[in-house]
């Protein structure tokens, strides 16, 4: 019974801190920009590595007898602290990294985080390499725990809003501390252990309870993007893993357009009922009164132009947001009219609380469907004469990591000949980006990924099937799988010119702007990547491989000093700042691991550095020995996060739904391991011969085989049924996952049988300091070089563990 109450208490605390992380994700893209998401993260989860390292520090403090008192107060620490750490990261406003001031403010919420993580790394540490439970038993249900705990965030999100999942996640944390509190063979500290852990339990739900149903919640974001924020001024508040959607209150204001044209006439202006909606507290959009108005003034704004020239027949609509993409199709005469929301929260807004506001959901010929646009079209068998994707960038980032838009998907290569394919053969595909005249980026790189993906239909001329126009900020780009004819281009001409918008690219002109000129000017597809590969921004088209629509700032040339960020990118997007920002933090965080291998070394004295254990566990390691465990847990961490973050980024294009993306692929990785650490007690390394030091080639040719198999796996199942490509998915990551999870509880068993035991707290530290960094570098290879380099990668690291396993094993002999 105590090795399952141990086993519990381990699952329960690493599913509780896996939980929290995503939860941290969730609140920090909501409170900042989401390019601070991965640096605050990153901070935190070092408070675990600390954790380990302070138990290596001082043996002293944790002998055997004391050993499950302190895994259940340190559990009970990390229960109480993480909704005091939380509660403080959201008491004030965490601003853009502009000077040292506002990188010494991002430290301090980063250390602030860090408090409770440390106590987790406390706890786990101790269960994993003091309680003397099986390494492989131990580490899987570590791992098995923290698959739960990833997949109690899904429904956790539905139900209650971010702050409340914390306190609910304390509060499982509470009952791990309460199942190590019951190992303790003192009775009198058992009884009071057990009620502290019992009461802080029911405590956390009670209040978790009482924050979920408050109208205005004691425990909530206080600022959003720098602003003070005030519940009451909301109409509704919906949490999900993919973002937080607010709702304001209906105020009369003139129609909010993206792009209205100069000739826009005063009467179209008139107020009208809206309410504002926004994601993640920055992301807006309008919800117009659907029977409130005939809704002419849509007619004036540049990203509804394709239906001046195709207005009948079905249309769809890849983001509805507020639904006025809907309804202006439903005012051009478009029948059916499809939109596809990826945001369940927003859909919900149309068919349930806010439906009697916006109509949308209720009007004939609409189909309203929450999915991935992507796959919704791979499975649709129907052709559309025009299909529209306005300015889809919500800033919401994926379960790949704050770097990782969950629009990206949406502008690559392979999903523009989705959506292309999709179109009647004089369809319209119009897509509407952000535009910067001294420095069009997104603009160039939107007419660059249409050029490819035409090319890739077989079309020989894209300029004839191409449609860029532009007023202010934004350029809408129109594009046909058949080129336009001449009564279109005439009919585009009468209409650019009576709304009052620029014509920019057209077949029969090429752009006035610089930089757009010798993009149009381009007649083949080498001498496209060559040009758009020796610009100053990244305006090569994106691929599923290097799905970066987004960040087009290009690292080495911004490190070089050649390039100011803020003179490149419209100043509300952040989005070259995001990589900067990357950078920066992928820097820190290798200075921190740095910290973490080299200070226990100079801090630690030489006198403990031996284990209160008796002989042979208590022989130390020789500075060869120590050297190649150090690199043995040291890549890991490397490869394990290389290989994850490749996985989420690739297969989760292909499962779909962010939501069901992260449960499927993160939780499958995780469980997947958890599943190759309870294998791993099967191989008897202990005697020695080859696969004492071969099994790391399991991992690494796993990787391969799957990389191989990943592209025609979901080329050929794209349109498949959800559960079919779920299924898919899952056997694409079992392989590769079951592999790496034997990895680590067999290092640890070569480390303790060379003589290590010792150590092994600094090598649990070891591992997740490098898995930390390795979450920047990993998104930085995939950004500049592609996520097959990323996966290569981890690959490699496997690989290379061969030659530290070997020498362990010498070690050991």
């Amino acid at each position: 019974m105590r090795a399952f109450f141990l086993y519990a208490g381990i699952a329960l605390v690493a599913g509780s801190t896996l939980a929290l992380e995503i939860l941290l994700t969730r609140i920090t893209s909501v409170i900042a920009w989401y390019h601070l998401s991965f640096f605050v993260i990153a901070l935190a989860m070092l408070g675990m590595t600390a954790g380990s390292i302070y138990v290596f520090m001082r043996p002293g403090r944790f002998g055997q007898s004391v050993v499950v008192r302190r895994l259940a107060r340190s559990s009970a620490l990390f229960a109480a602290l993480a909704p005091l750490a939380v509660a403080w990261t959201m008491s004030g406003p965490l601003l853009p990294v502009t000077d040292l001031m506002g990188f010494f403010a991002l430290l301090g919420f980063g250390a602030a985080l860090a408090v409770p993580f440390a106590a987790a790394g406390v706890a786990l540490t101790l269960a994993l390499t003091r309680t003397g439970l099986p390494p492989g038993r131990a580490y899987g249900c570590d791992l098995l725990g923290a698959a739960a705990g990833c997949g109690l965030v899904i429904p956790l999100l539905d139900a209650v809003d971010a702050a409340s999942a914390v306190l609910v996640v304390g509060a499982v944390a509470a009952l791990g501390a309460l199942a190590f509190a019951t190992c303790d063979e003192e009775p009198g500290e058992r009884r009071r252990s057990l009620g502290t852990c019992a009461g802080l339990a029911l405590a956390l739900l009670a209040f978790a309870g009482f924050n979920a149903a408050a109208e205005a919640p004691p425990l909530r974001p206080a600022w959003v993007k720098g602003l003070r924020e005030d519940p009451r001024e909301f109409m509704h508040v919906a949490w999900n893993t993919h973002s937080r959607v607010t709702v304001g209150a209906e105020i009369a204001l003139p129609p909010y357009l993206w792009a209205p044209g100069r000739n826009m006439p005063l009467e179209a202006r008139a107020p009208i009922q809206q309410r504002v909606l926004k994601i993640d507290g920055a992301a807006a959009t309008m919800m117009a009164e659907g029977s409130g108005s005939d809704h002419a003034y849509l007619d004036w704004d540049l990203s509804t132009f394709a239906h001046r020239l195709r207005p009948h027949g079905p249309a769809a609509v890849i983001g509805v947001g507020g639904g006025r993409d809907v309804l202006a199709a439903l005012r051009s005469g478009h029948a059916p009219v499809v939109g596809v929301e990826l945001n369940a929260a927003i859909v919900d807004l149309h068919r349930r609380s806010m439906a009697d506001f916006s109509t949308i959901a209720s009007r004939p010929g609409v189909e309203l469907h929450t999915d991935e646009a992507r796959s919704f079209f791979s499975r649709d068998r129907r052709h559309y004469d025009v299909i529209t994707m306005s300015l889809i960038d919500t800033w919401a980032s994926t379960g790949a990591g704050a770097y990782s838009l969950s629009e990206n998907g949406l502008y690559t290569v392979e999903g523009w000949l989705v959506f292309l394919r999709r179109l009647a053969p004089t369809g319209v595909f119009t897509v509407s980006r952000w535009y910067k005249k001294e420095s069009p980026g997104e603009t160039a790189r939107m007419v660059a990924l249409a050029m490819e993906a035409l090319w890739q239909l077989g079309v020989e001329q894209p300029r004839a099937h191409l449609l860029l126009l532009q007023i202010e900020s934004v350029a809408t780009l129109l594009v046909s799988p058949t080129p336009f004819s001449k009564e279109d281009l005439d009919l585009m001409q009468r209409e650019a010119v009576r709304i009052g918008v620029n014509m920019v690219l057209t077949p029969r002109r090429l752009p006035a702007q610089p930089l757009l000129a010798e993009l149009g000017a381009i007649e083949d597809r080498a001498a496209l990547w060559q040009w758009a590969s020796q610009q100053t921004l990244d305006l090569t088209p994106p691929t599923d491989d290097r799905p970066f629509f987004f960040n087009m700032l290009k690292p080495g040339t911004w490190l070089e000093g050649q390039e100011d960020v803020s003179q490149l990118d419209l100043g509300f997007l952040g989005n070259l700042q995001a990589t900067q920002t990357l950078v920066y933090a992928t820097l820190v965080s290798l200075l921190l691991t740095l910290g973490a291998l080299l200070g226990p070394l100079v801090a630690r004295p030489p006198a403990t550095t031996e284990a209160p254990r008796p002989e042979p566990a208590s022989r130390g390691l020789a500075p060869a020995t120590l050297a190649a465990a150090l690199a043995y847990f040291a890549l890991i961490g490397l490869g394990f996060m290389f290989v994850e973050i490749a996985l989420l980024s690739q297969v989760g294009v292909f499962v779909g739904h962010p939501t069901l993306s992260l449960a499927v692929v993160l939780g499958g990785i995780i469980l997947s391991a958890g599943v190759g650490s309870l294998i791993s007690g099967k191989l008897a390394v202990e005697r020695g011969g080859a696969i004492a030091w071969l099994f790391p080639l399991i991992p690494a040719l796993m990787v391969v085989a799957v990389r191989l198999a990943t592209g025609p796996v979901t080329e050929s199942f794209a349109g498949a049924e959800t559960t079919v490509r779920v299924l898919l998915s899952i056997a694409l990551i079992a392989p590769p996952a079951i592999g790496m999870g034997i990895c680590f509880p067999l290092g640890l068993r070569l480390v303790e049988r060379a003589g290590g035991h010792a150590v092994t707290p600094w090598l649990w530290g070891i591992n997740g300091a490098f898995g930390v960094c390795a979450s920047g570098l990993a998104l930085g290879t995939s950004m500049t070089w592609g996520i097959s380099t990323t996966m290569a990668v981890g690959a490699a690291c496997y690989l290379a563990l061969v030659a530290c396993a070997r020498k362990l094993v010498r070690a050991g002999g």
